[in-house]
């Protein structure tokens, strides 16, 4: 009896697997229009925060509820977000042709990637503050400029996590079918630390409403 319950180790661990894989394939599937790839991030993350790292089991449904809870806000900031991810691989590949025949350019290459890490590391906050919080476009924008300023050490970490990604993905594409459902992951370990004082005083707020 105990090898076919559905909550004994084998079926766990079987479980989680299934929704690596399926929950990265809901986000890449529902990031296809471009302008929807900030909700379906917010989505992957809401879904591997409740799911995968808590005890919530309808991940399928948890996914898609979140999707559309944040598609008008995650949308509108999706098409603020583009035009600078445009911008800064653009000056990446504008430094990287200079700094092939240059070495004082590749000096300024290496500092360019090290300047982009603080417009990347704050826009992997966007999404995961959407999913947690109630926000709207501008408000979403400035909130997170701040956390990433404030929380600079991992917001270069979660900058890091994020290149890394790409760069694995481009060259292994396979991988795109496990590394979003860990990237959102890894990014939860840092950014749920920073969100527990405001989950905390909404959750207050929220007692003291209804009293």
């Amino acid at each position: 009896m105990g090898i076919f319950n559905p909550d004994n180790a084998f079926f766990r661990v079987t479980g989680k697997m299934v929704d690596i894989v399926l929950l990265s394939l809901f986000w890449l599937v529902c990031s296809l229009p471009v302008v929807t790839l900030g909700p379906a991030t917010a989505a992957l993350y809401h879904t591997v925060v409740r799911c995968m790292r808590g005890n919530d089991r309808n991940s399928w449904g948890m996914f898609f509820l979140t999707f559309r809870d944040n598609l008008k806000v995650g949308v509108l900031t999706t098409l603020v977000v583009i035009p600078v991810a445009v911008v800064l691989v653009f000056l990446s590949g504008l430094f990287y042709q200079a700094a092939r025949v240059d070495s004082v350019a590749l000096v300024l290459y290496y500092a360019y990637l090290v300047f982009a890490l603080l417009p990347i590391g704050a826009g992997c906050y966007l999404f995961p503050v959407l999913s947690r919080f109630t926000f709207q476009v501008t408000g979403l924008l400035v909130t997170c400029c701040k956390l990433a300023i404030a929380n600079l050490p991992k917001t270069v970490l979660l900058a890091l996590a994020f290149y890394a990604a790409v760069v694995l993905c481009s060259q292994i594409f396979v991988l795109v079918f496990v590394l979003p459902v860990v990237v959102a992951w890894f990014h939860s370990l840092l950014l749920e630390r920073i969100f527990k004082p405001y989950i905390d005083a909404q959750k207050a707020e929220q007692q003291e409403e209804n009293l």
